[in-house]
């Protein structure tokens, strides 16, 4: 079982925190009595959150979910465990699964329980926007060991917050075999490999005075449409270039996701926060 998500919240609902797990093995429902650390940015431990009892589902590829009640309201879901609120702290921090698995963010500069790399988000995770491991790496549908490189900023990219309790049945399945068939052949996208993955190859510097930045991407495969979104608009059909119209001075984040000609959507659009600044006078 590795860490999933984490959502530290937003400027409108600060106190709406997440950690998701997910199980990359079937048989993990016995979590009681077990923990998720968390760490501020200096590494010291400020809070945990302890399942109290074992959870029914135990299938391969389940996620539990650990939740202020800030976040159960705002996401609609009931948490396999409790979370106190004020634990995550978007500009910077580290959680850890036991001694399993530890993900950090933003400013962290301390120790964790375990090895995490250079910290995902060095800028901080943007309100309302949350942290995902990418299971791209292995199969691109399924979780599995090979995901994890004890690399924060290699293992994990910001998204839009989807949390998933143990009592959701998990979406993703094995992946399809060459030829499409066969054992462990699961949906096929029309490449036979899944869902398309999207990525960026040009953005902004995260810090820029340019008002109206281009933006380039791609997917890994072909006869693929776009979509894209800024901040907290809905997604509209794009292309690659695109630039945005002029914006306000301050933080804005964009997304983009790639559509395939069979309905296969990215569920992990790519993802960038970057601030507009003044011009030099």
């Amino acid at each position: 079982m590795m860490v999933r998500e984490v959502y530290a919240g937003s400027i409108a609902q600060p106190g709406s925190e997440y950690v998701e797990l997910q199980m990359w093995a079937p048989g993990q429902s016995f979590v009681a009595g077990h923990s998720i650390d968390v760490f501020d940015a200096s590494g010291s431990p400020v809070g945990s959150a302890t399942f109290a009892g074992d959870v029914p589902g135990d299938a391969n590829q389940s996620t539990l979910v650990a939740a202020t009640p800030a976040a159960e309201a705002e996401f609609g879901i009931v948490a396999d465990a409790g979370l106190a609120p004020s634990l995550l702290k978007p500009a910077g921090g580290a959680v850890c699964w036991e001694t399993l698995d530890c993900v950090a963010w933003g400013s962290f500069a301390g120790s964790a329980k375990l090895a995490v790399g250079q910290p995902a988000a060095p800028a901080g995770i943007p309100s309302g926007m949350a942290l995902r491991r990418t299971i791209s790496p292995g199969c691109p549908t399924l979780l599995e060991p090979g995901d994890d490189h004890d690399d924060s900023a290699a293992d994990f990219s910001l998204v839009f917050p989807s949390p998933r309790p143990n009592s959701v049945k998990p979406s993703e399945h094995e992946c399809d075999s060459e030829a499409g068939s066969g054992p462990g052949a699961g949906p096929q996208s029309n490449s036979g490999k899944g869902p398309p993955q999207t990525t960026l190859r040009r953005k902004p510097p995260k810090r820029t005075r340019d008002r109206t930045p281009t933006f380039r991407f791609g997917a890994d495969e072909s006869s693929i449409r776009f979509e894209c979104k800024l901040d907290r608009a809905d997604f509209k059909a794009c292309s690659s270039p695109f630039t945005l119209h002029r914006l306000r001075l301050g933080s804005h984040t964009f997304a983009v996701r790639a559509r395939d000609s069979t309905g296969g959507v990215d569920r992990s659009p790519a993802v960038y926060g970057f601030k507009v600044i003044p011009r030099r006078s």
